[in-house]
């Protein structure tokens, strides 16, 4: 095996072309990692993490053990600590402050999947995606039952071993054969247009959104409460202080005890938020590696999480213009065109066109009514941008003055 060069420092060693291609392709690389510091015993601290760092880098992460991935993000961890034990890293000379921001950069993408991957929430609802045009219950068994209803109660909470589906004078007994004393997890998936509401096994009412999915216990045991939220939800948590409750999305956890708030965490959005209306929340970052300090929130206020900026900020807000989908309308006040049409596309997944940016940028201020028939829904925007709308024979809707 060729001898590496004589710059064996973290930085030189991770820029290193030939250093990244030993450690790449090596057959046994407990081998190279022990050969590597036999010949350069002096820097054998740099070399290991160097190593530790290209593995992580370069890994396929899917095909990762987890014995692997604690054991390389704790030796980074520890080094990183070590490092800012014995000097500040305000006063770290500038190689160490680069390659300690090389480090955080390059594991960040793999906490936060490492985080999901053995997440069994996460795993149940990544690997039960159902079809989004019906609704559905997903039992743990992999079987699936069709709400045939628009903005159906499904209760989880008022018997033992069954679901209930509510809706008018409806009622429809969904068997669940799992046994329900074991913390079996199961899944509604609401499809674009629609709503639904789901009353949990603890008391907790959640209300879903269009192109929304809820993974969740079909009975809660243990010391926490956790469900699983892709797309939107209002929660109404029933109070319980000795067994916190928690909503995990893919970039943020929301901790409550009791309390009434809106999470919104789709898949294809630039940001995710939690929206506090009464009570207290804590969230956390999925994506902190070495620190992840809780925000908290008071009633009006809201945390954003930007996805490309891996960073959240709290803001105060009227709550009114995040909740009021729950009962069937969109509130908006003087916001631009565009971002109303955004959310009804949201919505109703169907094509929806401007005319021109004039009119994509006009501000717009009132109520739409989320009917079931899109027709009204276009109709009642026209009128509040004082305009109208015209179908092509493609089905693509569009605005006009």
């Amino acid at each position: 095996m060729a001898k590496h060069t004589n710059k064996t420092d973290f930085l030189s060693l991770v820029q290193d072309e030939t250093f990244i291609d030993q450690v790449n392709n090596a057959e046994n690389p407990d081998e190279l990692l022990a050969e590597l510091i036999k010949e350069n015993p002096g820097n054998r601290q740099s070399i290991r993490y160097a190593f530790e760092f290209i593995r992580v880098n370069h890994s396929n992460k899917t095909k990762m053990s987890p014995e692997d991935y604690e054991r390389i993000l704790k030796n980074l961890q520890n080094y990183s600590k070590k490092k800012s034990h014995t000097r500040s890293i305000v006063y770290l000379p500038r190689i160490w402050r680069v390659a300690m921001i090389l480090v955080i950069l390059s594991i960040s993408s793999l906490v936060t999947y490492y985080q999901l991957s053995k997440d069994p929430l996460s795993q149940f609802a990544q690997s039960h995606v159902a079809d989004s045009t019906q609704a559905k219950i997903v039992l743990s068994d992999g079987s699936e039952q069709v709400l045939k209803n628009n903005d159906s109660y499904i209760d989880y909470g008022s018997t033992k071993g069954a679901v209930i589906v509510k809706k008018d004078n409806e009622e429809e007994r969904i068997e669940n054969s799992n046994d329900v004393k074991e913390s079996v997890l199961n899944q509604v998936v609401v499809p674009y247009g629609q709503r639904h509401k789901i009353r949990l096994s603890d008391g907790t009412l959640v209300q879903l959104n269009a192109g929304s999915s809820l993974t969740f216990p079909a009975t809660f045991s243990g010391k926490i409460r956790e469900v699983y939220l892709k797309g939107e939800g209002f929660f109404e948590v029933h109070k319980n202080e000795k067994v916190p409750f928690v909503v995990k999305t893919n970039h943020i956890d929301i901790k409550v005890l009791g309390t009434t708030f809106n999470v919104s965490a789709y898949e294809d959005e630039q940001f995710a938020s939690a929206v506090l209306v009464e009570g207290k929340v804590k969230v956390s970052q999925k994506n902190k590696i070495f620190s992840n300090d809780e925000i908290a929130l008071t009633p009006g206020q809201g945390c954003f999480y930007s996805v490309s900026g891996k960073n959240s900020e709290v803001k105060n807000v009227d709550t009114e213009d995040y909740i009021l989908w729950k009962d069937g309308l969109y509130k908006f006040h003087n916001l631009p065109l565009i971002d109303i049409v955004r959310r009804v596309h949201k919505y109703y997944n169907l094509p929806i066109q401007i005319e021109n940016e004039n009119l994509a940028n006009s501000l717009v201020s009132g109520k739409l009514v989320l009917s079931d028939d899109f027709n009204e829904v276009m109709q009642y925007l026209s009128k509040a941008m004082e305009g109208r709308y015209e179908k092509t024979q493609e089905g693509i809707y569009i605005l006009k003055h």
